[in-house]
């Protein structure tokens, strides 16, 4: 996945703005109608090298990026979206690394357009938050201080007082309000609808059988000369000895870390549950025939000897819907959110007039 489109599936997952812990004083709502209310970091830091060449911190903060409906979009907020992004700012020296930093930048903007056109929207609606919203809210992020007075200090170090913070902090929950109107409820997904998408796709729902499978390997090259295949064949047996007189999970898989030469080794030789069709042939064919604790055999394979234990059976089973109603209902809910999202974001920009200056 591309990181514009994770960073757009985050920002729609999250209804657009989520603020309903304490952190909210360390990530710093924006006051303005133009601002994001999801920023990290104090106005005016830098994120590295901007389009034209010039160190961030080298443009003004103040300098216009875009305006929407008129509003301007600056500079600094631009560089407080960017960091918002990228959570490892700090550790990448109070930079965005180049590779990343030209889609990083595009994201943000689209991010900060959007947000601006929801207010906006919010605001045209005569939307308000309610006072029990209100009180609730600001008493969960209180609780998050030892005291009312640390809270205040807080906000106060900041944003510079309690009543800026506190005027961004409404201003953001308008905008969840308003995306989780347009998009968040309108993609609920009923127990009727999973029900009859499982109905349709029973076939993606029909688990096959399978084993939990470990493994021991002693590996030889596809193009081994006998001599080569004798030598590990004999390596093999050794182990098998061993391998069989294992008496569960634990013991076999010591030995698959001490013993083994595959990339398993490091898992105990655990490969989980194994299906049928997900291994070659000759394999499959050893592993599905295996009781549960039992061991087998050498079983040669293109790349080397395999030594199988399978520590549980499995039989074909359809899931049934009980099993699986909230996956459903959770992949269908994101294709939904996805699909509103985009209509909705659309429809902000129909009749608004945006400029990237």
């Amino acid at each position: 996945m591309k990181l514009k489109d994770h960073m757009k599936q985050i920002f729609y997952l999250t209804a657009a703005i989520i603020v309903a812990s304490s952190s909210l004083l360390a990530q710093g709502p924006l006051e303005s109608s133009h601002k994001s209310a999801l920023s990290m970091p104090e106005p005016g830091s830098s994120s590295g090298t901007e389009a034209n060449g010039l160190p961030a911190s080298a443009i003004p903060p103040l300098t216009q990026i875009a305006r929407v409906n008129g509003v301007a979009l600056t500079q600094s907020q631009l560089e407080e979206e960017m960091q918002r992004l990228f959570p490892y700012y700090t550790i990448h020296g109070g930079r965005v690394p180049p590779s990343a930093e030209v889609e990083l930048r595009q994201q943000a903007v689209h991010d900060m357009v959007l947000h601006e056109l929801v207010y906006q929207e919010a605001r045209r609606r005569k939307l308000e938050v309610s006072p029990a919203a209100w009180q609730t809210r600001l008493q969960k992020i209180r609780q998050g201080f030892s005291s009312r007075q640390a809270y205040e200090e807080a906000a106060t170090k900041k944003h510079g007082s309690v009543a800026v913070f506190e005027r961004r902090l409404r201003r953001a929950m308008l905008v969840e309000q308003l995306w989780n109107s347009e998009v968040t409820r309108s993609s609920a997904v009923s127990t009727e609808a999973a029900r009859a998408y499982y109905q349709s796709h029973q076939i993606q729902y029909l688990r096959p059988e399978s084993v939990w499978l470990q493994t021991i390997t002693i590996k030889f090259p596809g193009s081994a000369p006998g001599e080569a295949k004798q030598q590990a064949r004999k390596i093999a047996e050794q182990i098998l000895i061993k391998a069989k007189a294992a008496k569960n999970y634990d013991e076999f898989g010591l030995l698959a870390q001490q013993l083994s030469q595959d990339d398993w080794r490091v898992m105990m030789g655990d490969h989980r549950w194994v299906h049928r069709g997900t291994v070659t042939s000759d394999i499959e064919q050893a592993v599905f025939s295996l009781k549960e604790g039992e061991t087998s055999g050498l079983v040669e394979s293109s790349t080397g000897y395999m030594i199988l234990r399978a520590n549980g059976h499995q039989q074909q089973r359809q899931l049934p819907f009980t099993e699986v109603a909230a996956s459903i209902r959770k992949r269908l809910g994101m294709e939904k959110r996805d699909k509103r999202s985009k209509e909705f974001e659309q429809l902000l920009h129909k009749n608004a007039k945006v400029e990237m200056l």
